[in-house]
């Protein structure tokens, strides 16, 4: 009887804590504008990942004019952004791009490391 009861309270403290790690800490992002103008309006959780990648893919024939802060890498259709040491709560990234798109024609993703548990966590942009 000892036995089920420490074995149900190791279970109910483990699923506990696993909403609790993905709440306390994300880093999301949505699409603001359209056209050859859009943004990517971030949000960090608290505490804060120790870095996040942003990664954003463009449409066939779509190219990057000009970006506010400048990407870390820019492959023809891949951009990747690197933040180190964020802060939480907002963040921006502005993008001119060559040619009009639509904000649900755009592919992104956030990727970053849980600063409790190690974890590895990916985002889609929205």
């Amino acid at each position: 009887m000892l036995r089920r009861h420490y074995i149900f309270l190791l279970l109910f403290l483990f699923v506990i804590s696993i909403p609790s790690l993905h709440a306390e800490t994300t880093v999301s992002g949505s699409y603001a504008g359209g056209g050859t103008k859009v943004d990517i309006n971030l949000s960090v959780g608290s505490p804060p990942p120790a870095a996040f990648i942003v990664l954003q893919r463009l449409p066939s024939g779509v190219q990057l004019v000009n970006a506010s802060p400048a990407p870390a890498r820019a492959n023809g259709q891949q951009i990747k952004w690197l933040f180190k040491h964020p802060r939480s709560g907002g963040a921006s990234i502005r993008m001119q791009l060559s040619q009009p798109v639509a904000v649900n024609a755009l592919q992104g993703e956030i990727r970053f490391q849980h600063p409790k548990n190690g974890q590895m966590f990916s985002q889609r942009i929205r």
